[in-house]
């Protein structure tokens, strides 16, 4: 079993790993940020385009979350989990995978999110989000109704929406 340890004691680290993307902290005193709890933080990586920011929640919980356009995992506080996060953390910032969201209807409905390589958004939608489509609920859902898939990066330039 790995050592689990406190995902507060990784902020110093995380920051300066993150130094290079101007990191802004958050605690709950912040405005807008009172929904953490008092030994929590979040990292907002903003994008240099002005799209969407990357964020790393750090809670006494024993868990990080990493948030990304309607993309987010969670990651226990243990070393592998963590070199696991970082690692994704730095795939994201580095445009090699991208948030992936299928929404159904005209109102947008959110169905999934998943990462994807940016080598893949032209894989079969069916492929992509077999994760949804495996749930008979879901499947049925998006075939009685409009739909759309999007593919959001870090590099904005490779943002993809395809309509269904």
């Amino acid at each position: 079993m790995m050592k689990e340890f406190n995902p507060i004691d990784k902020l110093s680290e995380l920051t300066e790993m993150l130094q290079a993307y101007n990191p802004i902290i958050h605690q709950n005193s912040d405005e807008g940020y009172d929904w953490l709890d008092e030994n929590s933080f979040c990292i907002e990586v903003p994008n240099p385009d002005g799209n969407e920011s990357l964020t790393i929640e750090g809670a006494d919980n024993g868990e990080f979350t990493v948030c990304y356009s309607y993309y987010h995992s969670h990651y226990f506080a243990d070393e592998y989990e963590y070199s696991s996060m970082c690692e994704k953390i730095f795939d994201l910032l580095n445009s090699k995978c991208g948030s992936a969201t299928i929404f159904c209807g005209s109102e947008n409905k959110w169905m999934g999110s998943t990462l994807i390589g940016k080598e893949d958004t032209s894989l079969p939608l069916e492929e992509i989000f077999h994760f949804v489509l495996e749930h008979n609920k879901f499947a049925d859902e998006l075939r009685a109704n409009s739909g759309e898939a999007r593919f959001v990066f870090w590099d904005s330039s490779l943002n993809k929406t395809i309509k269904f």
